[in-house]
């Protein structure tokens, strides 16, 4: 599972986007909860390593990517993706 969270404090209404990675269509949207602070937060336990996010604010078109995102692979105006750290395997061992 996946916790999302977004800092918009102006926003009335905010909405995660999900897909696997590099997919195109089967999108899911999410609706994300407010707290008093102006941050959105959204748990989806489908999403893992690989998975394609955006976020979308007063019910608008528009596709945001996460500004605290790790991975951006279709560039920082494009979906971010989420990354696994741990699932990394280091080939550096020895290196000093």
């Amino acid at each position: 599972m996946s916790t999302f969270r977004v800092w918009a404090p102006d926003a009335r209404a905010v909405s995660l986007v999900t897909a696997p990675a590099g997919q195109t269509g089967g999108d899911t949207v999410h609706d994300m909860t407010p707290d008093r602070r102006g941050w959105w937060t959204v748990d989806v336990p489908s999403a893992g390593h690989g998975t394609d996010y955006a976020f979308l604010l007063d019910g608008g078109a528009e596709e945001l990517p996460d500004p605290r995102s790790a991975w951006q692979p279709a560039g920082v105006h494009g979906r971010s993706r989420l990354v696994d750290h741990s699932a990394f395997t280091w080939t550096d061992s020895a290196w000093r």
